[in-house]
């Protein structure tokens, strides 16, 4: 019994773990490179035709915005178009908090505008992958359970394509009905994700320890 509970607890004690090498922040399907957010940023006006191409007007019309604020508010970003018209900015940017909580600079911060799956209007979503990481599916399901409950976004466990380790993902949505972006909203999206990025970062920080 005593190394049943010492071997839990060694597995515990890996969640903690920021694995770069493994879990890419974006999907890689296939073989299809993976481009880090330094090149997706460098190359922002090559890439920003295919990003754009195909779009309908409404998306066009909020993604421009979203491209006009973060440029307005000096935070660095990418356009991702071959994993789902992605705009990445780094992690700590939103929430600069992720550093002391396992997280580095390569961790990104996902954001995407959508039709609403009730077919009202469209809605922006904003996702991280989180900085913790194991191999024992059970600690990431205990470590979903004990992240506290969050009052806008949701915690959810995905399967990485790249390793088929469960990743544990921040996900808040706000609906754009009518759909209007506006600058109030965005300064409401990202100063909700940072403040619910940090209660559970630091609410995980603690979970190996408890």
């Amino acid at each position: 019994m005593e190394n049943e509970t010492d071997e839990r607890k060694r597995s515990h004690l890996r969640l903690v773990v920021n694995n770069p090498e493994l879990r890419n922040p974006r999907p890689a399907p296939g073989e299809e490179p993976f481009i880090p957010l330094e090149e997706l940023e460098a190359n922002i006006e090559v890439i920003r035709p295919d990003f754009y191409r195909g779009l309908g007007r409404w998306q066009t019309k909020h993604y421009e915005f979203l491209e006009r604020y973060l440029d307005r508010t000096g935070v660095p970003y990418g356009l991702d178009p071959r994993h789902g018209r992605l705009v990445v900015v780094a992690a700590d940017a939103v929430c600069p908090e992720v550093l002391e909580h396992g997280g580095t600079p390569q961790d990104e911060i996902l954001l995407f505008v959508a039709e609403d799956p009730e077919g009202e209007g469209g809605r922006i979503s904003l996702e991280m992958i989180l900085p913790f990481w194991s191999d024992d599916d059970s600690v990431m399901e205990d470590a979903l359970l004990t992240a506290p409950i969050l009052p806008y976004g949701a915690l959810f466990l995905e399967e990485n394509r790249n390793d088929e380790y469960l990743d544990l993902i921040y996900r808040v949505a706000f609906p754009l009905f009518p759909a209007a972006l506006t600058g109030r909203l965005l300064d409401k999206l990202f100063a909700v994700a940072r403040f619910e990025l940090r209660e559970t970062l630091v609410s995980l920080d603690r979970y190996p320890a408890e």
